[in-house]
């Protein structure tokens, strides 16, 4: 096997696992966390997983508000205001 086809091979397969990570549900996310959570990790990687299991939201998206320390009410305050759409006609139509 030759370099290039070795090359192609490590990205095709770290692409399935971050596709895969990715698209999977929440619940089995966390479960698989917790799993790696497990495993006799180095001490910088063995906290990065302890964080993100802490910080996985309750809603299953990453970023918003809604995370479990902060509870789904917070996010309610965050949301737009409702505002007014007006349509103006086309001129010459």
């Amino acid at each position: 096997m030759g370099f290039q086809s070795l090359t192609v091979l490590v990205l095709v397969g770290l692409s399935f696992v971050y596709a895969t990570q990715a698209l999977m549900p929440i619940a089995w996310s966390l479960w698989v966390l917790r799993a790696m959570a497990r495993w006799p990790l180095p001490r910088p990687l063995a906290d990065r997983l302890a964080r993100k299991v802490q910080t996985i939201s309750a809603c299953g998206c990453d970023g918003c508000d809604r995370s479990q320390a902060k509870g789904h009410g917070a996010a309610s305050a965050l949301l737009p205001q409702e505002s007014k759409i007006t349509f103006m006609p086309r001129r010459g139509s």
